[in-house]
């Protein structure tokens, strides 16, 4: 009969301990036994109040959830050090907070993400699987986007590098004694750009449905590799900057973007980017748009080369220019105009940064 061996199930089902006597099927009662799970913390669904097989399992489950909340809830961590983490799955736990109380800042959560990289190379990286950032995923997307949307050509155009790297040279101690920063080759590029771009405002366009829309502000980007992926800040109105204010900002954008501190309209500000590679072994390369901008413009290691010159070899410092642009907003020959004026602002910089 049904009723008679439910009955022997509630029988057999029933045990003592500490706590009386406690009511479960021998499946339950055997595991609790073997995971030391103490039965009387868990609520029986079956009949009388029989803990069943499954009751067991819902608490583990429900057990485990709650010692994670309360493991968190213990965390002390900023907000955007948590929203790192969780992007580049690296526990919190693990990590030593540099701030008030030991909480845990961005800058930690990079610190880890830094030593967890060297730790994949350790081991050997391949064959692993390693999970998509939300910073790379936000890239690939943009990066599908200008290359099936946008139609690139590009253009090249060696510049003699000689009179720049001196007048930058002549004036380096000074300028960091006055103005508290480090001139770079890159703030003569920024300034050079954004004055060329006065010339040219299409390569300060972008597409608008079936209208082309030139931006109001002429506002630079330079493209920075970090831990998470390519960022570029943007230095804003920097035709009318000073190579001073340009540098400062710079040096600060730069430094904020490699330690997760850039605010999202420093970013997305940008109207034109520049994307250097000169400290590498690299003489050119081409570069795809960053939309909705219309020009990108590529600079190659500085490197010296011989010419015959009247008659005479001569050395020179040479460097690989190359400009990528939409060709829906730029046609071949305003592209061609715009990196031939950039080049006689570069070789002549005296005369081109006179009025600054």
């Amino acid at each position: 009969m049904k009723g008679e061996e439910d009955l022997e199930v509630y029988r057999e089902s029933t045990f003592s301990d500490s706590s009386g006597s406690i009511k479960a099927v021998p499946a339950a009662r055997w595991r609790a036994r073997r995971e030391g799970v103490d039965l009387s913390l868990v609520k029986g669904s079956g009949p009388d109040g029989i803990v069943l097989l499954k009751d067991l399992q819902d608490f583990r489950i429900t057990k485990t959830s709650i010692e994670t909340v309360t493991q968190a809830k213990k965390i002390h961590a900023s907000s955007l050090a948590r929203k790192l983490a969780g992007k580049r799955a690296i526990s919190l736990q693990s990590i030593q907070g540099s701030g008030t109380r030991g909480r845990i800042m961005m800058g930690d959560v990079i610190k880890a993400c830094e030593k967890h990289t060297v730790s994949l190379k350790k081991k050997g990286i391949f064959g692993q699987t390693i999970p998509m950032s939300q910073i790379r995923k936000v890239i690939a997307r943009r990066m599908v986007q200008s290359a099936f949307t946008a139609p690139h050509i590009y253009f090249f155009t060696n510049v003699r590098m000689d009179e720049l790297i001196q007048l930058r040279d002549n004036i380096f101690t000074r300028y960091e004694k006055e103005f508290k920063a480090r001139i770079s080759m890159n703030d003569f590029f920024i300034k050079a750009v954004a004055l060329t771009i006065k010339e040219f405002p299409m390569l300060n366009a972008m597409v608008k449905g079936e209208e082309i829309y030139i931006m109001p502000e002429i506002n630079i980007g330079l493209a920075v590799a970090t831990e998470g992926g390519l960022i570029v800040p943007a230095i804003p109105q920097a035709d009318q900057l000073g190579l001073e204010k340009i540098s400062q900002m710079r040096s600060d954008l730069v430094e904020r973007a490699r330690s997760g501190k850039l605010k999202l309209e420093e970013i997305e500000r940008g109207t034109f980017t520049i994307s250097s590679l000169a400290q590498f072994d690299i003489t050119f390369f081409t570069a795809i748009l960053n939309p909705p901008q219309s020009g990108i413009l590529t600079v190659g290691k500085t490197s010296d080369q011989l010419f015959l010159e009247k008659g005479e070899v001569v050395a020179q410092k040479l460097a690989s220019f190359g400009l990528s642009v939409d060709h829906r907003v730029v046609d071949g020959a305003i592209a061609a105009a715009f990196l031939q004026s950039l080049k006689n602002k570069l070789e002549n910089p005296t005369f081109a940064f006179i009025h600054i």
